[in-house]
């Protein structure tokens, strides 16, 4: 594990803390911003291992507002999750780069990674963030608040992170859950298959035997305006013919869509079916 990355992270504009968890070590929460005491941060860490281990395998990272911060999850390999809180102000492409770094560096040694990161941390100079969580904090309301949280694609609203093609993945396989429930697996399967546009960059997102998409390893870079629109005229589409069948298709199949995932798929989230 090298120190430098570690300070990397922590130094960014808009970093409040990072915290790792392992579920046999104690959580060890660290940052420029972080205030919570200890039995606030293990409420946190319980919560978070309560909603990592009650989410699908196909999510590997997802994010939620905690006391104030947008908290980013990153699920590691032999059960590490990595804890980042940010400001809505951070710089999108040193983070994805600097957290990319980080959870490289972590997962070298994962089942020491919680005890080896504690001992590098004491190395690492820190600076100043934003406003930091507030102590004061009930726990109870916040173990409530972060086990109620659902999975949402980062940066759906205005001056936050831009969508990346993992966060399609998460808001596609959400919108797939609601439509199997009225057209069948093997149907929205062979639905989003037909009904892809034709443009080469979306043939990353694949779906699989068991109905959930995939996204190609070295698509990690956040959409452009133009793969956005592809997106959505993919989703559109898929919506047309899904009405074709069930009247009101695209009201009922985005019911478990949260409203930043409907931002990120629908071109018009009010709109009728066709």
């Amino acid at each position: 594990m090298k120190r430098q990355v570690i300070q990397n992270v922590l130094n960014l504009p808009g970093i409040s803390g990072i915290a790792l968890i392992d579920g046999r070590n104690r959580p060890f929460f660290f940052g420029p911003d972080i205030s919570l005491n200890s039995h606030q941060q293990d409420a946190l860490a319980q919560g978070i291992q309560q909603v990592v281990d009650t989410t699908p395998a196909h999510f590997d990272t997802f994010s939620f507002r905690f006391a104030n911060q947008l908290t980013h999850i990153y699920k590691l390999d032999q059960g590490l999750i990595l804890l980042v809180l940010v400001t809505d102000q951070m710089p999108l492409t040193d983070y994805r780069t600097a957290i990319g770094q980080l959870k490289a560096t972590l997962i070298e040694a994962p089942h020491n990674a919680v005890p080896t990161f504690r001992l590098l941390a004491g190395c690492v100079t820190l600076g100043s963030s934003a406003s930091a969580i507030d102590p004061a904090a009930d726990p109870s309301t916040s173990l409530s608040s972060v086990n109620r949280a659902q999975p949402e694609p980062v940066g759906s609203k205005a001056g936050t992170l831009a969508p990346g093609p993992q966060e399609v993945v998460a808001a596609l396989n959400h919108l797939s859950d609601g439509a199997t429930q009225y057209l069948g697996k093997t149907i929205v399967i062979n639905t989003w298959k037909q009904s892809r546009p034709a443009h080469p960059w979306l043939e990353q997102f694949e779906v699989q035997r068991d109905g959930y998409f995939a996204a190609a390893a070295q698509g990690q870079m956040p959409l452009t305006a133009e793969q956005h629109q592809w997106v959505k005229d993919w989703v559109t589409a898929f919506m047309s013919r899904g009405g074709r069948t069930i009247r009101n298709f695209q009201t009922l199949a985005s019911s478990r869509l949260t409203p930043q995932e409907q931002a990120l798929l629908l071109a018009l989230p009010s709109s009728q079916d066709c």
